[in-house]
This record gives C-alpha cells, sequence and structure tokens, in this order.
C-alpha cells in the first residue's frame, strides 16, 4: 500500500470517470474506490458523498475486507448474508445492499476495492455485475499505470537529486578561481554551502592557540545574517569543545547535530540553536597537509528535513573537495598547475601516431583564471584501421561544460570505434543518443576521417561532416591553403533528426589538415583587437601560408604563440592537426 502512494491521495479525474460512470450506470446512490492498509479502508473515489463527508472508516467497518481475499461479493440485501449481517456500516451508513469487486496491485496484491452501495435492496442484474468487474480491472490497470507514474517520478527525482550531487560537486572546482586571498576562500566555501546544502553556514579557522575565528557567514534569509553574526562572533569558541566546531577542529570527524537535545552542547549552544531556529547541522573539518585548519558548519532550520546519512557523506565529500581549495590558496603557483592538470585530464593523454601519418594537438585555457571549458580535440584509431580526428566546442565555460565536453567526446568514439560509420553518421548517432537520452546539449563539433583513396589510387583522402564547426583548412607543402566552405550541418542539440552531409577531400603527401576552435580566430591579436571571424581566419590562414615549411610541432606552436593575445585568449582554444608523410 505504501508503495503505491494511494493511501490518503487525491483520486485524480481517472478514477473518479471511473465511480461516477458506475454509480450513473448501475443506479447505486453511491460508489467508492477505496485502498486498504492494515487499519483502515480509505475511500480514494468516492460518488455520492458531500464534499465534507467522511473520508474513509475502519477495515472492521468496511465492506471491502470481504472482498480482499480476491473475490468478488455481490449482494442485493446484506441483512440477508451471513458474513455482512453484522457490519456495523450497515445502521452507521444504512447500507442495504453491495457490490465489490477486488483492485490489485501490479504484482496481483488485493489493494482494495471497487463497489457501488445501495441504502435498498438493490438486486443487481447480470449487466451490473459485467460492468463493474470491468470498472474495477480498469481501475486496476490504472493503478498499475498510477505506480508506474509515481516509481518513474521517484527515480527521476533521484537521478535529479544524483545529478544535483555531481553538479554541486562539481562546482567545487569554481573556488579554485577564488584568487590567493584566503578571505576569499572561505567566503567561496560559504558561498557554495548555502542554499545547496544549509539554511545557513559559517567558517571558522582553527588559530595557534587552539581559538576559533568565525571568517565567513551565508544564510538563506538575508535579514537573519546580523543574527548569526552576532552569536558567532560572541561565541568565543575554541578547540577542545563537547561538541560543534571546537569538538572537530581536535578529532577531524564529521559531527551530526539534531535539535533540540544534541548530547555535548553547553546551554549557551542550545540557546543559539533555539534563537536561529536550528533543527539539524553537519560540522566537518576543513584539512590542509592532514591538519584542521577551518571547520565548517551548515545547518537546516525549522521546516526543512534534517540531514540524513547521505546528506552527511556529501557535505563530507565537498569538504574534503573543499579543502584543497585552501591549500590552493597558499600560492598562485600551484592554483595554475592544478588548473592544467584538470585540463589536461579531459583530453585525451597522447595522440595516436598511424603510419606515414603525423598528429600534433595544442589546448590552452582562456585567461589566467580560466579553469576548464568545454574545447576539446581527439583522435583514435578504428577498428577499420582508419583514423578519426574530432574537434568540438561545447556552450558554455564552467565545469558543466567541460564534463560534456568529455561525455560528447566518450560517445563520439564509441560511435565512430567500429569504423563502419561515416563522419555524418557518427555526429548523427550522437544527437540521437543525447536526445533520446534528455541529455540538452549545444555544441559544435567536427568529425574527420583519414581513408586511403578510393578507386585504387594512392595516397589519402578525407571524409568530414560538420555540426556548425569553423571550416577545417587543407594547407599544401607549396603554402596554399584550402578552406573547406562545404556546407555545414546545424550544432548538436538543435535538430537531432535532420540529415547531415558528407565530404570528400584529398589528402594529398606532404599536406596538412588543420581544426580548430573558434578561440583561435575570434581575436585579431593584441596589435589589431579584432574579434571579427573572418578576420581571424584570414589571418590564420595567412600564417599557415607562411608556416608551410616547418615541422608540425612548430607549426602548432606558432599558431598559438601568434593569434593569441600575450595575456591569454578571451575563450580556450583547442586544436589538432594531421599531417600526411610524402610516401603516403
Amino acid at each position: 500500500m505504501r508503495a503505491t502512494d494511494l493511501l490518503d491521495a487525491d483520486a485524480g479525474a481517472s478514477f473518479d470517470r471511473l465511480t461516477a460512470l458506475a454509480r450513473r450506470l448501475t443506479g447505486a446512490p453511491l460508489a467508492f474506490l477505496t485502498v486498504v492498509d492494515g487499519e483502515r479502508s480509505y475511500w480514494l473515489s468516492r460518488q455520492g458523498l458531500p464534499e465534507d463527508g467522511p473520508v474513509q472508516n475502519t477495515v472492521d467497518e468496511s465492506f471491502c475486507q470481504y472482498v480482499l481475499g480476491g473475490d468478488r461479493l455481490v449482494l442485493p440485501d446484506v441483512t440477508e448474508d451471513d458474513r455482512t449481517r453484522d457490519n456495523p456500516s450497515i445502521d452507521g451508513m444504512g447500507v442495504r445492499a453491495w457490490a465489490g469487486f477486488p483492485v490489485h496491485t501490479p504484482d496481483g496484491q488485493v489493494l482494495g476495492s471497487f463497489c457501488v452501495v445501495d441504502t435498498d435492496v438493490h438486486e443487481w442484474s447480470r449487466d451490473d455485475v459485467a460492468l463493474l468487474e470491468d470498472l474495477a480491472a480498469i481501475a486496476t490497470r490504472e493503478v498499475a499505470l498510477r505506480v508506474a507514474t509515481t516509481q518513474a517520478e521517484r527515480a527521476t527525482a533521484a537521478a535529479r537529486a544524483e545529478a544535483e550531487r555531481a553538479a554541486l560537486l562539481a562546482r567545487i572546482a569554481d573556488l579554485l578561481t577564488a584568487g590567493s586571498d584566503l578571505a576569499d576562500v572561505w567566503e567561496s566555501i560559504a558561498t557554495l554551502a548555502v542554499p545547496a546544502l544549509g539554511d545557513f553556514a559559517y567558517v571558522c579557522t582553527v588559530e595557534r592557540d587552539r581559538s576559533l575565528t568565525p571568517v565567513a557567514a551565508r544564510h538563506r534569509e538575508p535579514a537573519d545574517l546580523p543574527v548569526l553574526w552576532d552569536w558567532i562572533t560572541a561565541a568565543g569558541r575554541r578547540a577542545g569543545e563537547s561538541a560543534g566546531p571546537g569538538h572537530v577542529a581536535v578529532t577531524g570527524e564529521v559531527e551530526l547535530l539534531d535539535l533540540p537535545g544534541a548530547p555535548g552542547l553547553t546551554p549557551e549552544q542550545l540557546a543559539a540553536a533555539r534563537r536561529l531556529s536550528v533543527c539539524s547541522a553537519l560540522v566537518v573539518p576543513l584539512t590542509s597537509r592532514r591538519e584542521v585548519v577551518a571547520v565548517l558548519t551548515v545547518a537546516r532550520t525549522t521546516g526543512s528535513p534534517p540531514y540524513s546519512a547521505t546528506d552527511r557523506e556529501l557535505v563530507t565529500a565537498v569538504a574534503d573537495r573543499a579543502a584543497l581549495v585552501v591549500e590552493n590558496a597558499l600560492g598562485r603557483a600551484w592554483e595554475r598547475t592544478l588548473s592544467e592538470t584538470m585540463q589536461r585530464a579531459l583530453l585525451p593523454p597522447q595522440l595516436p601516431q598511424p603510419d606515414r601519418l603525423q598528429l600534433a594537438s595544442r589546448y590552452h585555457p582562456a585567461g589566467d583564471v580560466q579553469l576548464v571549458g568545454g574545447d576539446w580535440y581527439d583522435a583514435f584509431l578504428d577498428a577499420s584501421g582508419g583514423i578519426s580526428v574530432v574537434i568540438g566546442d561545447v556552450a558554455g565555460h564552467d565545469i558543466d561544460a567541460a564534463a560534456t565536453m568529455g561525455e560528447l567526446r566518450t560517445m563520439l568514439r564509441m560511435a565512430g570505434h567500429h569504423g563502419t560509420a561515416t563522419a555524418a553518421g557518427v555526429l548523427t548517432a550522437v544527437d540521437a543518443a543525447c536526445d533520446s537520452l534528455g541529455h540538452h546539449v549545444f555544441a559544435t563539433a567536427l568529425v574527420a576521417q583519414v581513408r586511403s583513396a578510393t578507386g585504387g589510387g594512392h595516397g589519402r583522402e578525407i571524409l568530414w561532416s560538420s555540426a556548425g564547426h569553423p571550416p577545417p583548412l587543407l594547407l599544401h607543402p607549396d603554402g596554399h591553403v584550402d578552406v573547406l566552405t562545404d556546407p555545414v550541418g546545424l550544432p548538436l542539440g538543435v535538430h537531432p533528426d535532420r540529415p547531415r552531409a558528407v565530404h570528400r577531400t584529398a589528402l594529398p603527401p606532404g599536406s596538412t589538415l588543420v581544426l580548430y576552435t573558434d578561440g583561435l580566430i575570434e581575436h585579431g591579436g593584441s596589435e589589431l583587437g579584432s574579434r571579427d571571424l573572418d578576420e581571424g581566419l584570414s589571418r590564420l590562414v595567412d600564417l599557415l601560408t607562411r608556416s608551410a615549411d616547418e615541422d608540425l610541432e612548430e607549426l602548432c606552436d606558432r599558431l598559438v604563440t601568434q593569434l593569441l593575445p600575450p595575456a591569454g585568449a578571451d575563450d580556450d582554444v583547442a586544436l589538432i592537426a594531421i599531417r600526411a608523410g610524402h610516401d603516403a
């Protein structure tokens, strides 16, 4: 019964239509759909009763008790049947005639009854019985649908909660932009905690003399923040308290406090909890080099659910990750090192180097403070022996864009690893997968497959398809550059059903295919300051023409050093190039 979520629920139009139909077609003054637990019969749908009338009776009073074994019961006069003649509802509700049919759960258990009631003797006709049996069967199917919907909603809610937890953990990366000022770090941690983890939060640092100094606080209700500050600044806490931040500062263990009456709290702490309307709190250590350097307290106030074991795990995970930020604030150099490590982890650790083909790549994050973004490149050998080269750009410049980028990279690999799908087929498969999974993306991407030339000739060719990405460039050994402006398709996530075109281009020996994201061309360079893409593309083509004799690695270095401003680009830049050997 509890699993169905129907006890004490609203009937909804579907159940009410069934009971209204039963009442109208049989002429009975009352019709019910009941659900039964161990103690009561709840009238989920009740036709013929006043709006403010009763909604249930006990199982002993209910007539639906007689069908819980699974058999129907049809009585023209309940006072003439040994099973029902003493039922208190005969006098209490005036029941004289009753026809009831079991309603089942999806697993076959009897959930309750579908019944009609008359206050006079009623000879139920054969058509009445057939109708009621059909309506009970429909009610059973409706219960199954309701249960399935409830389960789906719960699964969706659980998935959403898990996604929110994952997103929260991912947002820890945002703290790495807090800078080298510890004050900014503490403020960022408190801001992250509210409202994602609690109704208010505060951070206290652990000083050398074992005192605790409040350094940051946030409250869901800004008007209540001064009250919070008054308490945490006047508390005079020190390491060694029996409970709360001073206790966690010594133990280094997460502490869950459920109010009122949490053991170990001082009268002053209990008074503050009442003043701040705290119902539950989690106190977690923030460590650096295995020492507790600060303590984060997150709390929920009256009206919010108390913290659960799952919440404790989440807050602990957040605190563990937030502790990295504390160490990060020790120096800007560590910040850049960590940033670069994160960026590289989202890109392939090394590129394949197939016979008579050379690949090279570059990735530059935007500016000094940008951690990760949505630009990526990839290259992989497929099962047919061909090589696929991919470039892409997910909308956004945050950790979510980077996560989406990682997902798309994996999906593109899976779609193309057999080597049987065309470049357009790979993009179409990824678009369809995102659409069917409800994964909303907006990204440009280009897939280029390098194959042996068709028709029995020598050399290689490129089969490529673009999802709204900037045009690929083909650099010939003599410095001539072909801008491959064949029609491109829509970005991923825009129109998954629209067909995509495949284009074929020869890859002569010594030539180089260059794929890039728009961050490489949307900056005109420090001397121009232009963001015009056409102008940026012209500069890129000109630089390629002048660099045709460069080694491939040197060529990639030249592109990023001469096209990007010295202070860094406003956008991420991903670049991958593939060169055919002269004996290809």
